[in-house]
């Protein structure tokens, strides 16, 4: 039986926060579309990390040896975002640790560091500073080696303490033993020789990679990586538009709950991709993160119904 401490710090429920506009639907007097500013703050209460999307870095295209860091299409301090900055800072005061998201879809960003890292990493160095995030997320979708991946990972550690919180977002499948299909990566080494830097992995059950319509796919990585089940976060579609491979909230509760009766406060908890569009009210977002939050807090009744 695990343990039935209460409440389990490895409860975690993540949010990846990219949109920070969305269109209305609606147009100014000159015909343009209305963007309007989505919050993260409603999620204070139920989420415990809130990530950012996504951070790139660059070359000018103008000019290449202009190294530029972006957040989506933007440079991180374009006025667009101050109030999204204002947010984070009382979200930290509230306790909610905010991380940035380096990566993704967009390849470029690892491939730079790799041929350029002074000047890369202090442009990801500079921003984290001066907006005190908690820590940065990983999403390696470009050719990379292990190397490249300890490099950063041993700075961030060296510059900002061993409390910054660095995880990384592969998925499911390269979590299995085998070599990831975008970087190259395998991260059962990644974990064998490095884990000890690694706070958590949040892995992507979905796009075909993996599923939480079930816990075998869950309990697979625990067995075959091998993986402390509190390194393992369930990253999952808030809705059908957010990509392939969805799972409706009721079955994911249902996974959650039977991996709850197997790892007890082991259980790494769940992640979001992404917040704006967040079933099932996608006019209050936060809906979803207070549904996994309630889901985990009654982990305890889960296991007394053994």
């Amino acid at each position: 039986m695990p343990n039935l401490q209460d409440p389990s710090p490895f409860h975690r429920v993540v949010v990846y926060y990219q949109t920070q506009y969305y269109d209305t639907g609606d147009k100014d007097k000159n015909g343009n579309l209305i963007k309007k500013y989505l919050s993260p703050s409603p999620l204070t209460p139920v989420a415990t990390h809130v990530i950012i999307a996504a951070f790139h870095l660059f070359a000018d295209s103008n000019d290449s040896n202009t190294k530029k860091i972006h957040l989506n299409n933007d440079d991180p301090d374009d006025p667009s975002f101050d109030q999204m900055w204002v947010d984070v800072a009382r979200m930290q005061g509230s306790g909610v640790k905010i991380m940035g998201m380096l990566g993704g879809a967009a390849a470029g960003s690892y491939g730079n560091l790799s041929s350029d890292f002074k000047d890369y990493y202090s442009l990801l160095s500079s921003v984290i500073t001066k907006h005190r995030l908690d820590g940065i997320d990983l999403d390696i979708e470009e050719g990379d080696s292990l190397s490249s991946i300890e490099q950063i990972i041993k700075q961030l550690k060296a510059d900002f303490g061993p409390d910054f919180i660095v995880t990384l977002a592969p998925v499911a499948y390269a979590m299995k033993g085998n070599a990831d299909p975008f970087s190259g990566i395998k991260y059962s080494d990644l974990e064998t020789a490095f884990g000890y830097l690694i706070d958590w992995y949040n892995v992507q059950f979905y796009s075909g990679f993996g599923t939480m319509s079930t816990s075998r796919d869950y309990i697979d990585i625990v067995t075959d990586c091998p993986l402390d089940p509190c390194k393992l976060v369930a990253g999952t579609l808030t809705s059908t538009s957010s990509g392939s491979g969805y799972v409706d909230l009721d079955t994911v509760k249902s996974t959650m709950r039977q991996l709850l009766r197997i790892y007890g406060s082991r259980f790494g908890g769940i992640a979001a991709w992404e917040y704006y569009n967040s079933d099932p009210d996608t006019s209050e977002p936060w809906s979803w993160a207070a549904l996994m939050k309630v889901t985990m807090m009654n982990w305890k009744d889960v296991l007394a119904a053994e």
